[in-house]
């Protein structure tokens, strides 16, 4: 029997079987009620009349209902009826099971191939997030020994808000030598680029110490690495050695990875890179992403500090997109003219899943 759901009442829709079920009943049941002149009547005065239990139907009825009373014994009509609808729903199952035994043999099928869709779960109550570094090319420059930079800017914010958990939200690595894109500029090689990525992230550790939980999650940059070895060295596929977290020691330092574009959530609020998503940020990259995920989401990737928030008008709750800015060079030879800036993120969680999103841009040294 089908059942549909509506306004929270339920309804049903019979199929042509069970229609003709109630019709032969309600057939069997008017016929075996009928008087000798052939009409059915008296049936309200036949409730009425006291039976050898002293007790009316309507009564007997009532009692029933309560549990007081057995069940009344079908009559024929009824027993009828009940035996055919037994009849049919074993046929239907009978049936079901000889179609199952054609098409749908266990032993004939094959379990698909699927990638595990994992969350990773962020429960402190205040998380910063970084993104798009692109180390060696990260936004911290050296004046005869003094480091400044917004890349300094942005940690020592997140230190000083005494954040418990730190998101690399992707691209914290560049590898340039390895990118499929035309590499104009002469730069070292991929194994500089590694040892710099080392230096930063063993810096990172120091910086915020033991007890902050560091996660690394891979983005299209990282990604660059996987591509790498598909293409040139195939026969490394699946080496743990040759992983990117391996290269990079993560291990060593306690940074958890996240990778194969797994989920992360703060909450009620959902972070990704950005690159899982189809498509570019557009104009406004906050509403482009709020819009395809439907829900709370901050990303990174575009490198640009933006927010839109939307209402439903029918219950007035409220869900929001932001992206975030980055922490690399804003003057790159591919992309010499842009609309980019740089930022940092921090995310107030409560015990209930709800949080506070601070999108901050860094000009001039100081986040605003």
């Amino acid at each position: 029997m089908a059942k549909l759901t509506s306004a929270g009442n339920k309804r049903y829709r019979m199929t042509a079987e069970e229609f003709e079920l109630i019709r032969e009943a309600r057939d069997a049941r008017v016929k075996a009620e009928r008087g000798a002149n052939g009409s059915v009547g008296g049936q309200v005065t036949k409730a009425l009349v006291q039976h050898d239990d002293g007790l009316t139907a309507q009564q007997r009825y009532r009692l029933r209902k309560k549990g007081e009373l057995p069940p009344a014994p079908m009559t024929g009509a009824e027993q009828m009826n009940d035996d055919k609808a037994k009849a049919l729903g074993m046929s239907m199952i009978a049936n079901e099971f000889r179609r199952r035994e054609r098409s749908d043999g266990v032993t004939d099928l094959i379990a698909g191939d699927l990638r595990p869709d994992s969350i990773c779960e962020v429960t402190s109550s205040k998380t910063g997030v970084i993104s798009d570094l692109h180390w060696p090319f990260h936004a911290l420059y050296d004046d005869d020994g003094h480091l400044h930079g917004p890349y300094l800017t942005a940690i020592e914010h997140l230190r000083d808000y005494g954040i418990q958990t730190l998101v690399i939200n992707g691209d914290a690595m560049d590898c340039y030598n390895i990118s499929t894109h035309e590499r104009i500029e002469a730069k070292r090689n991929f194994v500089w680029e590694l040892d710099v990525a080392r230096a930063m992230l063993a810096h990172l550790r120091r910086y915020f110490g033991d007890k902050v939980r560091i996660i690394y999650r891979e983005g299209n940059h990282e990604e660059r690495w996987l591509r790498y070895i598909a293409k040139n060295a195939d026969a490394l596929q699946g080496l743990p050695e040759a992983t990117l977290p391996e290269l990079l020691k993560l291990r060593s330092h306690g940074i958890e990875w996240i990778g194969e574009r797994s989920k992360l959530t703060v909450g009620k609020l959902w972070i990704d890179h950005g690159h899982e998503w189809f498509g570019s940020g557009g104009v406004n990259p906050a509403r482009n992403y709020r819009m395809k995920a439907q829900d709370n989401i901050l990303v990174g990737h575009v490198h640009k500090t933006t927010f839109d928030m939307h209402k439903r008008p029918l219950d007035g709750s409220v869900f929001a997109g932001w992206s975030m800015g980055c922490l690399c060079d804003l003057n790159p030879h591919y992309a010499p003219r842009n609309h980019w800036n740089h930022g940092v993120v921090t995310v107030d969680l409560d015990k209930t899943g709800e949080f506070s999103v601070s999108n901050r841009i860094i000009i001039n040294g100081r986040v605003r």
